[in-house]
């Protein structure tokens, strides 16, 4: 079943929204740089596109399919000349206007507000996208449900490391994996972060 994300965005039912960047980010981002062209699949309000933005890239793209989305980020980026945000499907996309036209994807919380069974498409999306030699920085939310709680259920959907590199593996070569020292109230020990390498 495919999320209207704009009716949600529309009736203010946004919780991914914290209203700032991901501290994951933020902290790789104080002793990191990103050089080159970022997209941000899913970006959302922009929050993490501004965080982007400073990071010492040239270029920031945000892609997003609801357009209360791409308006809201528009809005929060308007004063960042290096960032833009497109409407549009990045499975599609991907394969066509953005081909090989990226050095990094920074992934956060659209992995986990994809159905499941489009994971492989997204691998492969990414891939597209990105130049030979390319770079996905990725913030992966591994365990969003409470034990109590129906584990099936999304999204956000849960995933695993396993999953992860079962999904990855035809695309990407595993650079390094490590748990965020920061992460959101409530995500604290839940997110993986991980830089993968493109295989040309």
């Amino acid at each position: 079943m495919t999320t209207d994300w704009q009716s949600l965005y529309e009736s203010g039912n946004t919780p991914w929204d914290r209203g700032s960047p991901a501290p994951g980010l933020v902290s790789w981002l104080e002793s990191h740089q990103l050089q080159g062209r970022i997209l941000a699949p899913g970006c959302g309000p922009g929050h993490d596109l501004t965080a982007l933005a400073s990071s010492g890239a040239s270029t920031v793209v945000g892609i997003d399919i609801a357009p209360a989305a791409v308006s809201l980020a528009s809005t929060r980026c308007a004063s960042l000349p290096s960032v833009s945000v497109l409407l549009a499907d990045l499975f599609t996309e991907a394969h066509s206007s953005l081909l090989n036209s990226f050095d990094w994807v920074f992934e956060h919380t659209c992995y986990c507000a994809i159905p499941p069974d489009l994971r492989p498409d997204y691998a492969a999306a990414v891939h597209a996208a990105l130049r030979p030699g390319g770079h996905l920085l990725a913030i992966f939310y591994l365990e969003p449900w409470e034990a109590h709680e129906d584990q099936n259920q999304g999204p956000p959907f849960r995933t695993s490391r396993d999953d992860l590199d079962r999904m990855f593996q035809n695309h990407f070569t595993l650079v390094e994996a490590w748990q965020p020292t920061a992460a959101f109230p409530g995500r604290e020990g839940r997110e993986e972060m991980r830089i993968l390498k493109r295989l040309d």
